[in-house]
């Protein structure tokens, strides 16, 4: 089974520009580490005009600290379509930059363990913020001449209950099976303006960003501090359009459990860097997680 890119020439460049973008994006890195000291990583979603250099943040670290076997990528589901909580089961999946495997043994295994997970290829099919992930992993890949497999899973559930249900799971499975497994939790952070039903701004328009970073740094702090039901209490006392704190608390609780003891915002960023729009305005962030 091949999951064909779906929006490849929409949220990310195809041939020599995609090439030529990461290349950019990826200009400072260094050589490949083998600490191996990073366990899950958070990155954004959008199109990579607006967030791809705010992504590779996460990557260059993880390509710095070493990369492992397997990434168990998590995303939300925005298109509604298929299990609320979906683990794609096997198969390859394919990008301009060629295809990757999916390590359907952990896939299974994290489904059997959670209780809550379904074996679904539906949920993915159209979804874009597992996909717009891969090509970062490739480029290094390529790089370090190494192969890596895959576990996408989207959420369509996102609360303390499941976070900590699914965490469990994927540390568990990963123990079981002796994979080396580095968690990747795909989200953007606050989505305000006109465009996600707020009333139009009217202040300065260079007032906005750091009203939607005061915003998000209230709900980062609780990731840095491995806080996964104050992230959520953060979340609800400001009806906080994060779209993938489910997935991020996964990669909380996963990294709790492997002994992580620090985590560090590289990036921070929002669209409107790129747009200067107030009609629409996101925020973005790239984070780890160490032991």
């Amino acid at each position: 089974m091949i999951r064909y890119p779906a929006v490849a020439g929409q949220f990310y460049p195809t041939g020599d520009e995609l090439i030529e973008m990461l290349e950019r994006f990826f200009s400072d890195l260094s050589e490949e580490g083998s600490e191996r000291r990073i366990t899950a990583g958070v990155a954004p979603h959008a199109g990579y005009i607006f967030s791809g250099y705010t992504a590779s943040r996460t990557y260059k670290a993880i390509y710095e600290d070493g990369l492992p076997e397997t990434f168990v990528i998590l995303g939300p589901n925005h298109t509604g379509m298929g299990s609320p909580i979906a683990v794609y089961p096997e198969g390859e999946w394919e990008t301009p930059l060629g295809r990757v495997k999916v390590d359907s043994e952990i896939a299974k295994a994290i489904v059997e363990l959670s209780n809550i997970a379904d074996l679904d290829d539906l949920a993915h099919r159209y979804e874009h913020s597992i996909e717009v992930q891969l090509p970062f992993l490739q480029y290094l890949a390529e790089l370090a001449g190494k192969d890596f497999t895959i576990v996408p899973i989207t959420l369509g559930i996102q609360d303390e209950d499941v976070a900590e249900t699914l965490g469990k799971a994927i540390y568990e499975a990963s123990q079981s099976l002796g994979r080396d497994v580095v968690v990747i939790a795909s989200t953007d952070f606050m989505h305000y303006g006109y465009f996600y039903g707020y009333v139009p701004f009217t202040g300065r328009a260079e007032e906005l960003p750091n009203m939607v970073k005061e915003w998000d740094m209230r709900v980062i702090r609780r990731i840095l501090d491995f806080d996964v039901k104050g992230m959520f209490e953060e979340i609800r006392a400001m009806n906080h359009t994060m779209c993938g704190p489910g997935g991020v608390g996964v990669g909380i609780v996963y990294s709790k459990l492997m002994d992580a003891v620090e985590a560090e915002l590289l990036h921070y960023t929002t669209s409107f860097e790129v747009s200067r729009s107030t009609d629409a305005i996101v925020g973005y962030a790239s984070i780890v997680m160490r032991r």
